[in-house]
């Protein structure tokens, strides 16, 4: 991966949407639960960009969260949660990730030991906003039916 020096340069980034980060998800070795619900943590966490070196931004920065929804449980959300959570949020030079605490959203939130993470990446990430059409695409996933990546493999 090359990061460019020169904060000029735009970052390009794949189409991604609920089904791909399922796809992913299921391939991995991993284990993610799929959560309808809101994250709450401190916004002044989230990592800025340095006006006078933007490519001196931390690549990860780890920032302790709640999360509380619904979670996919069967077929449905139905099982409710209220954990503690951390969100890792991904900087390529000045880029980086982010999220609004406390919206509605479908978290694919990866388990790492005792430990929930929520990754948002530069180019997205597997937070999406908790919408009819995600929660769809995510049980059509779910449920074995069409699950289309928003980029063909």
């Amino acid at each position: 991966m090359t990061i460019f020096a020169n904060s000029a340069a735009a970052l390009s980034c794949l189409p991604w949407g609920p089904a791909d980060a399922y796809l992913q998800a299921a391939k991995s070795d991993s284990v993610y639960n799929i959560i309808a619900g809101e994250l709450r943590f401190d916004e002044s966490l989230l990592p800025q960009s340095h006006a006078d070196n933007p490519n001196d931004t931390p690549p990860l920065t780890r920032i302790p969260a709640q999360l509380s929804g619904k979670m996919l449980d069967g077929k449905y959300f139905s099982g409710r949660v209220k954990v503690p959570a951390v969100l890792e949020v991904e900087c390529l030079g000045p880029w980086c990730g982010g999220m609004a605490s406390g919206t509605d959203q479908v978290f694919f939130a990866e388990q790492r030991g005792q430990e929930l993470v929520i990754r948002a990446g530069a180019c997205g990430g597997f937070v999406f906003a908790d919408t009819s059409e995600v929660r769809r695409q995510v049980l059509d996933c779910h449920r074995g039916k069409a699950c289309e990546p928003a980029m063909p493999r």
